[in-house]
């Protein structure tokens, strides 16, 4: 029988015995692992070191349970030094009543990555939810578990080979330029495809795809293209897809230059990648546009730092310093007079929940340099006691949306509503970007 001990020597074995040695070049490699994308090889062996925990646990027998200290103790028996990841959660799971089924889904998780990585394949984690669909009752079930597997394995989830199907667009003042592959490329000679975002096919613009991850990663030869804007002055998030494809198909873009991108809600990591990428490459500015609810700020919350529940891919990573252009309380009271009274909502318990944990020191969201602003806003909402969506708007114009945006934009370019006074009005108040 194999005991805990034993499979210290078992690491060794996986996938390739180049790695079994002490080899510099495997250690190098090992080390590699830690940063932002973690080898296949390591991953590999992550997964067989947690599985041979609890076969050993089987074994004794006693209640077999996993935790994501295990991949520390491991890395520890190796020699290598890890710096703690204060943003990650620590991860443990019991085969007990209470949590026997997600467990049961991480080890199926598991199993599905360890032979995708072995086969050099990746997939989405669409399949994973088809493969296992006797077992998942829902995507988000199976979406949960693949978050939990990556922390337990102190992993970001690309490392696993998994990828969520395209679910943001963005469009704008930018130009994507690839080199061209294949049987046609002449001999010393340089062909490139050149991708531009204000050329739409559609109102969506083009998909965000995962090659924004890989861009985003330590590793530079992933930058298989270039990104490159002359004119855009900042990158306009936009919560709503239908909002996103109303100033899309209004070309915003040409009355402001900007960037627009939508998430479609909670942004998937590939959105939340090409923003931290086309903020840190191009130095634009980044404002959010959302309903003027709790949830539509905790969306934004979403964008300037991730959840620690998603492990690696949550807290500082993808960070951007977003800042809240609207929909927010202050110009929603200042629309009251022209907006009918059934686009207001009463706020939920829930949303007053929110509200509250969004006002919170600790929060992200309002724990920044003029954080008060924020907070103050949020407290008009909760003593107002109403919620509004972005669509209300259209009830004052078809046009008056990007005319809306617009005057802000310029106004905060031009520097129209400074600080320089010791009091501002209520109405200069709705033209900031805070």
């Amino acid at each position: 029988m194999q005991t805990y001990e034993d499979s210290v020597e078992f690491q060794g074995s996986y996938a390739s015995n180049e790695y079994a040695d002490g080899s510099n070049e495997a250690r190098e490699t090992r080390i590699a692992s830690l940063g932002n994308s973690v080898a296949p090889e390591a991953v590999i062996a992550r997964i067989e070191y947690i599985t041979t925990r609890v076969i050993d646990q089987l074994n004794e027998p006693k209640e077999p349970y996993f935790a994501s200290t295990y991949i520390q103790e491991m890395l520890s028996i190796e020699g290598i030094l890890q710096d703690e990841e204060t943003d990650v959660v620590a991860l443990t799971k019991k085969f007990n009543l209470m949590q026997c089924r997600s467990f049961t889904s991480v080890l199926l998780v598991l199993s599905f990555v360890h032979a995708l990585l072995l086969s050099n394949r990746t997939t989405t984690t669409r399949e994973v939810y088809y493969y296992f669909v006797t077992h998942f009752r829902t995507q988000r079930e199976c979406d949960v578990a693949i978050m939990e597997a990556a922390s337990l394995l102190r992993v970001p989830r690309v490392s696993l080979g998994l990828s969520a199907s395209p679910k943001g667009w963005f469009c704008g003042c930018l130009r994507i330029t690839r080199p061209e592959t294949g049987q046609n490329r002449g001999e010393g000679s340089v062909h490139e495809t050149v991708i531009d975002g204000s050329s739409l096919s559609s109102v969506q613009g083009l998909p965000i795809t995962r090659e924004w991850i890989d861009r985003s990663s330590d590793d530079h030869r992933a930058q298989a293209f270039q990104i490159v804007s002359q004119h855009a002055k900042c990158i306009l998030v936009i919560e709503k897809e239908g909002v996103y494809n109303r100033l899309s198909e209004d070309r915003f873009f040409e009355r402001y230059p900007c960037i627009l991108v939508t998430g479609k809600g909670f942004p998937d990591l590939a959105t939340r990648a090409l923003v931290h990428s086309l903020h840190h490459e191009l130095q634009l500015p980044v404002y959010g546009l959302c309903d003027c609810n709790p949830y539509g700020v905790g969306v934004l919350q979403t964008y300037q730092r991730g959840s620690t529940k998603m492990g690696l891919d949550g807290g500082s990573r993808y960070t951007v310093p977003i800042q809240w252009i609207g929909l927010r309380p202050s110009q929603v009271a200042s629309m009251k007079a022209d907006l009918p009274r059934d686009v207001y909502q009463s706020l939920t318990e829930l949303d007053e929940r929110r509200i509250e944990s969004l006002c919170h020191e600790t929060s992200p969201f309002t724990n920044v340099l003029n954080g008060y602003e924020r907070r103050d806003e949020l407290r008009c909402m909760a003593k107002a006691g109403y919620k509004v969506e972005l669509e209300a708007l259209h009830w004052l114009g078809m046009d008056f949306m990007s005319d809306w945006l617009e005057e802000i934009l310029v106004r905060h370019e031009n520097g129209t509503n400074n600080d320089d006074t010791d009091e501002e009005s209520e109405e200069d108040n709705c033209w900031k970007i805070i």
